[in-house]
């Protein structure tokens, strides 16, 4: 049989050189924005966490486990669902369930930064009611899915569970910061003193365990076999 007859009976053809070398390039693309992204919003913490503690500002100083859990919760619920929400591999129920999650956020920060720092008015149950509906929200839009996924989005929703894991973290940090401390006072963040011992404490566990699962199941996410 020759070339040609084999090509009519095969129409499926393999990419060209240039296309196999350049599909592996977004990939590599999108690894080096994510880790960018959060290089970037890492050092944003840490002179944030600077400013608080060497200038008169609203908030008050801030622990380095309070500076280390802030910036955890940016990449967490900023970084890493706009990635997913924006990944073309996954299904479209999994994209629009990260979607929804970062969108909450987004619109969160304008609305929580002006209560904080114009009107001083913001309170801790504010931020746990809205993470306990974005929590909800999560749980429906999961539960809406088909239970029949490919790898990659199974281990993207393993992603997801360790962020609703956060923000049930993050809603009893805030409701014990609530028992020692007022934002009406202006103070928003636990210091790194006796006063806050519990707190801190409970916040240096959850850091200790946030990042190493975030690490390990980032990669995992982007190894596995994409959606088609």
């Amino acid at each position: 049989m020759s070339c040609q007859e084999r090509r009519k009976k095969n129409p499926v053809r393999s990419p060209s050189v240039s296309e196999a070398a350049a599909l592996p390039k977004v990939t590599l693309n999108q690894r080096w924005l994510l880790v960018s992204s959060i290089a970037v919003l890492s050092v944003a913490s840490a002179v944030f966490a600077w400013r608080q503690n060497h200038l008169a500002v609203v908030g008050g100083p801030i622990s380095m486990a309070k500076t280390l859990w802030l910036n955890y919760m940016l990449i967490a619920m900023y970084v890493v669902p706009f990635f997913l929400w924006r990944d073309q591999t996954l299904a479209p129920a999994t994209r629009k369930l990260f979607g929804c999650l970062f969108v909450s956020f987004a619109l969160r920060a304008p609305i929580e930064l002006w209560i904080i720092f114009f009107t001083r008015g913001w309170r801790c149950a504010y931020g746990i009611a809205h993470d306990l509906l974005t929590l909800g929200l999560m749980i429906y839009l999961r539960w809406r899915m088909s239970p029949e996924l490919p790898p990659r989005d199974v281990t993207a929703l393993r992603v997801a569970t360790l962020l609703q894991i956060t923000l049930l973290v993050e809603m009893f940090m805030a409701w014990e910061f609530s028992k020692l401390a007022s934002p009406a006072q202006g103070i928003y963040f636990a210091a790194d003193t006796p006063h806050f011992h519990f707190v801190n404490v409970a916040t240096w566990i959850a850091v200790a365990a946030g990042y190493p699962a975030l690490l390990y199941l980032l990669p995992r996410n982007r190894e596995e076999p994409a959606h088609v």
